[in-house]
C-alpha cells in the first residue's frame, strides 16, 4: 500500500508541476536553503538509519549546485556536512544536460548520464530540486554574482 501512495503522490506532483525545462532557465548557480524528506517516500530504518538520513537532510542545506554553460556540473558542500555525504564530490566536473525537457541528468556520455537525476519544479514562486532515487526534496534560489 505504501508504494502505491509514493507512485500516486509522485504522479499528481510531477502532473501539477510539470513545466519545460530550459538550459537558460537552468543556468548558473543554485543554493539549498531548505531540505525535507517526502513523506511518502520515508522508508523503514532502524534509529542509526534514520540519524544518518536526517544528517543528510540537513547535510544538503546550504549546498550548492553549478551548472555551467559547458555543460561542466559541480557540487559544493557546506563545511559541516557528514563524512559520508563527501562521497557525492565524484560529481563534480562531470556534465549536466536536459532530458525530454523536464530533468537533468548528471553524467559523461560514457556512463549514458546516470549519475544522478534532477527534476526541476517550482511551486508557488519557489524552485526545487528533486533527486532522483531519493526521498529529498530541496528548496532552491539562484544565486546572483
Amino acid at each position: 500500500m505504501k508504494l502505491f501512495t509514493t507512485f500516486t503522490f509522485l504522479i499528481i506532483f510531477l502532473q501539477l508541476f510539470s513545466q519545460e525545462l530550459t538550459k537558460e532557465a537552468i543556468l548558473g548557480t543554485w543554493k539549498v536553503v531548505d531540505s525535507q524528506i517526502m513523506p511518502e517516500m520515508e522508508i523503514e530504518l532502524d534509529a542509526d538509519g534514520k540519524k544518518k538520513m536526517e544528517q543528510m537532510r540537513k547535510g544538503f542545506i546550504g549546498t550548492v549546485f553549478t551548472f555551467e554553460v559547458n555543460n561542466k556540473f559541480t557540487i559544493k558542500y557546506t563545511d559541516s556536512i557528514p563524512k559520508f555525504m563527501k562521497e557525492l564530490e565524484f560529481l563534480n566536473n562531470k556534465q549536466w544536460k536536459i532530458e525530454n525537457g523536464q530533468r537533468i541528468a548528471i553524467g559523461t556520455e560514457k556512463d549514458g548520464y546516470t549519475l544522478m537525476g534532477i527534476i526541476v519544479r517550482t511551486n508557488q514562486g519557489k524552485k526545487y530540486f528533486v533527486l532522483d532515487e531519493s526521498p529529498f526534496i530541496l528548496e532552491v534560489i539562484q544565486q546572483t554574482e
